[in-house]
């Protein structure tokens, strides 16, 4: 991988090996506790990492994620992600871009979820854990970037039967995916319902009618969580001060990022920092992306 140049968490994208019959989309390689990143990060790729051995912490989006053999953490592309693991950790990574799957036809809505949002940790039984890795195995080898995509939909299937079935999103339609991508991908508080609607070729009462039936919560909801989820990043993983945040997510006044924030987290952007300088936890509101 390579390291992009960012202003504040680096941005690893995919290189590719060379000879490497699946081109640019798809990298399959070999994490251990000297390999593993250790500052926080993100990706502009979806990585799946099957944990063969080891233990310590995985930390997402500055949450602390135990590392357990035989578990399967997925990151979307976006969010912040660092290893603090003990010697011996030895997992599997498969890096690819969300696009290369358009080929293989319609997935089923649960990975498109994995997909737009990440999970872990995801506990697959030991005969699905088997299946796992030996498509990895097959990924490995792939002679050619059609069976590559197909052996990459088998896996993310096998992750997706993972997910407890209760906590299984309903269907989706495309304009709602598409809705859900843009907007958790790159949030921005200057983003509004009729703006996305237009870019999104529909009208904004359509938008809002076809998000509502798929998610059971509003447009305008999900794009106040995407920006709330973002901030909460920048301020648990920088020294950037509360403006300089408000700023970059594009509100218009710092004093309104506050308002904003305490809203839709419950403090403010300093108490939420401080908080987590004193290793307490910030108040949790019922907010979802979906």
């Amino acid at each position: 991988m390579q390291t992009a140049t960012a202003p504040i968490f680096p941005v690893h994208d995919i290189v590719p090996r060379e000879g490497s019959a699946c081109g640019s989309f798809l990298v399959v390689e070999d994490i251990d506790d000297r390999a593993a990143f250790r500052s926080p990060h993100r990706h502009a790729f979806t990585q799946l990492v099957l944990v063969e051995a080891g233990s310590g912490i995985h930390r997402i989006d500055f949450s602390p994620v135990p590392i357990r053999a035989g578990e399967v953490h997925l990151l979307a592309p976006g969010q912040v992600h660092e290893w603090c693991a003990d010697p011996g950790l030895r997992c599997t990574a498969v890096m690819f871009s969300e696009d290369v799957l358009d080929s293989v036809g319609a997935l089923p809505d649960r990975m498109h979820e994995l997909l737009l949002l990440g999970a872990a940790p995801l506990a697959p039984s030991e005969a699905a854990a088997d299946r796992l890795r030996r498509l990895v195995d097959a990924l490995r080898e792939a002679g050619s970037p059609g069976g590559a995509r197909h052996l990459l939909a088998a896996l993310l299937h096998e992750c997706a039967e993972a997910i407890p079935q209760v906590d299984a999103p309903s269907a989706r339609s495309p304009l709602t995916r598409a809705f859900l991508r843009e907007v958790l991908r790159a949030p921005d508080a200057s983003q509004t319902v009729s703006s996305c609607a237009r870019a999104l070729g529909v009208t904004t009462g359509y938008l809002a009618e076809q998000v509502a039936a798929d998610t059971g919560t509003t447009p305008g909801r999900i794009l106040r969580t995407a920006v709330a989820r973002e901030a909460q990043r920048l301020l648990g993983g920088t020294a950037l001060s509360a403006a300089q945040i408000s700023f970059r997510l594009g509100f218009t006044e710092a004093s309104y990022f506050s308002r904003f924030f305490r809203r839709e987290v419950g403090c403010t952007p300093t108490e939420y920092r401080d908080l987590g300088l004193r290793g307490e936890n910030p108040p949790r509101k019922d907010r979802h992306a979906s």
